[in-house]
């Protein structure tokens, strides 16, 4: 009715007239609407309402569709670079995974020397090979170097370290190769060489089929002519006074010794290990007796030295008179053998007591 009303409003008629009813003429004299051209400017509107709709319509469905492929576009886009991040993703885990198993080899390694006490070296000795040479540069030794590790690992190198101190090489530090034996210790292929005077720093590297390495300081040898000679001590108390008197029987002249129980202690360097010790009495440079010492055990030791006593007796039912003498020097002469063969000797002279 509102709508109605408005209509015969705006075109001067009655809401009778509209609806086919017999109402008053128009004021402005114009010719009334009929029901028909009514009906006809209705359709007219609802047509171009339907047409304007249609038009927003398909436009609304375009936009959707724009709207809809940006989407898309985006999730493909997205989904690309998702699938990139999870390729590197995988990469770079594989990359940890390794470079974590090495780290972790390599922290077993060094925790398993931690858990030795610190330290990867069981033992260490050096021991020379021959005797001392000299030249006119001076006076040198080869040596063997020997390392035994507290553990041992499949692909496993050593390398044995010497800094130089003093002698013909001062200041210069080698590297020697180490070869590992069937027992398990670690030795150069060849042997270093010492030269007397100089003092070298030993050090050890190990090396991992890993590649990790572990240095340790080994010690220093003093080489020094001590060093490669072992020094011998007489033993002497009121016990034991060396010396002897002389005494006159049956047309000749006798000696006796003030003791004839002796001892002497062997101050040695580690490696040297004595095989026999026997000891001489030489009167007017002939020999007179000889006997064989028995070892007593360690007297002492230091990091590079060692000291062993050894015991004998010269008193026999033979020689309990005493021996023939003609005058001339006499002297008590002690003879070490070491493993290597080399023969040791001192000499110690007999002063004639009252």
């Amino acid at each position: 009715m509102d709508n109605l009303q408005a209509l015969a409003g705006a075109l001067g008629v009655g809401v009778d007239a509209l609806l086919g009813g017999a109402g008053p003429a128009p004021e402005n004299g114009g010719p009334a609407v009929t029901l028909e051209a009514l009906r006809g400017l209705l359709e007219a509107r609802d047509a171009c309402e339907k047409r304007r709709r249609r038009a927003w319509g398909a436009a609304a469905a375009a936009a959707a569709a724009l709207l809809l492929c940006g989407v898309l576009a985006a999730a493909f886009q997205y989904d690309r670079q998702v699938r990139a991040l999870q390729e590197s993703q995988t990469v770079l885990q594989a990359q940890f995974s390794r470079t974590q198993q090495e780290l972790s080899a390599q922290i077993e390694e060094l925790q398993a020397a931690v858990r030795q006490g610190e330290t990867t070296v069981l033992d260490w000795s050096w021991t020379p090979l021959e005797a001392v040479h000299r030249d006119l540069q001076g006076a040198w030794v080869t040596a063997d170097v020997a390392v035994t590790p507290r553990t041992a690992s499949d692909g496993m190198t050593a390398r044995l370290q010497l800094t130089h101190q003093g002698g013909r090489y001062d200041g210069t530090i080698e590297w020697v190769d180490l070869a590992r034996r069937a027992d398990g210790s670690w030795h150069t292929a060849n042997g270093v060489i010492f030269t007397i005077g100089e003092t070298a720093e030993l050090a050890v590297q190990w090396k991992s089929a890993a590649g990790t390495t572990v240095q340790e300081t080994l010690g220093a040898v003093v080489c020094s002519e001590e060093a490669f000679r072992p020094a011998f001590r007489w033993i002497e108390n009121t016990a034991l006074s060396y010396g002897y008197r002389t005494r006159q029987q049956d047309g000749r002249t006798l000696l006796t010794l003030t003791s004839y129980p002796v001892e002497v202690e062997l101050d040695l360097p580690v490696w040297m290990q004595p095989q026999t010790v026997e000891m001489e009495l030489r009167l007017d440079g002939q020999t007179a007796e000889k006997i064989a010492l028995e070892r007593t055990g360690d007297v002492g030791e230091t990091a590079d030295r060692v000291c062993e006593g050894w015991r004998g007796n010269f008193l026999s039912a033979e020689n309990e008179q005493g021996w023939p003498y003609g005058g001339g020097a006499a002297e008590l002469v002690v003879r070490m053998t070491d493993a290597s063969g080399q023969l040791w000797t001192e000499v110690r002279a007999l002063d004639e007591r009252p």
